[in-house]
């Protein structure tokens, strides 16, 4: 799909949140890489980055990172100041994942968003898969212990670095049954803020992973939410639109 930007518009931020295993990271890593106008934001990605950097908030955030830790809420708002004050003037489709996750944080992007003059908030998108379809995904997930990076299955060192490969700590049975809780705790509340302002979609993350990174893409490429209906405001339901 070729993108179409107007000259000086605003630059979409688009959210995008789903639960683990909804495969949203593996879709919007896959088209950050093919598409130069794209800016994807990852709390743990971009916080594991700035380490290997050595820049200082990178290294705040590294061990609880490594650990599949929360980060506290200033230090992700400045994380995503930092970001969204390094933006390309390339870029011109920014996907946020992984925040905010809170009252507190909706509030914190909302300030840093809202006092820019070349982006605005253009809506929450959430990839939907039920719950048991998630945990047969996580199960066989893993990632390097040195530098966080994820690893096929079958290899025994990281790609990255050569360090040691093993299974993620948020990933046993009973870890990603809080995990699931919390991110439906997240999620509920998420939806809440932004419907109030009709800026929420959902996309079916059943689909074959081609089939949702399409249907993401037309959603970031489309501009602000339209409003959203309201039998899946009330019921959440699972369709791709």
């Amino acid at each position: 799909m070729a993108a179409d930007f107007p000259a000086g518009g605003p630059v979409p931020v688009h959210l995008v949140i789903g639960p683990p295993g909804c495969g949203k990271t593996t879709a919007l890593s896959a088209l950050a890489r093919l598409h130069p106008w794209l800016a994807r934001f990852g709390v743990r990605d971009y916080g594991l980055r700035l380490a290997a950097l050595g820049d200082p908030l990178g290294l705040a955030a590294r061990e609880t990172l490594l650990r599949q830790g929360i980060l506290p809420d200033a230090l992700v708002r400045d994380q995503f100041t930092h970001f969204l004050d390094r933006l390309d003037p390339s870029h011109r489709v920014v996907v946020v994942e992984g925040y905010p996750r809170s009252p507190r944080q909706c509030a914190d992007l909302d300030e840093a968003v809202g006092r820019r003059e070349r982006e605005r908030i253009a809506g929450l998108v959430i990839v939907e898969v039920p719950d048991d379809v998630a945990f047969e995904r996580v199960s066989g997930r893993r990632i390097c212990a040195d530098c966080g990076t994820p690893a096929p299955a079958g290899r025994a060192g990281c790609e990255q670095c050569g360090g040691r490969v093993v299974t993620r700590r948020d990933d046993t049975a009973a870890r990603f049954a809080e995990r699931l809780a919390e991110y439906h705790g997240v999620a509920a509340r998420l939806r809440g803020h932004f419907a109030a302002r009709d800026l929420v979609r959902t996309v079916d993350g059943t689909r074959d992973p081609q089939a949702v990174r399409t249907r993401l893409q037309e959603l970031l490429l489309a501009g602000p939410a339209r409003p959203e209906p309201a039998a899946d405001r009330a019921g959440g339901g699972a369709a791709a639109r």
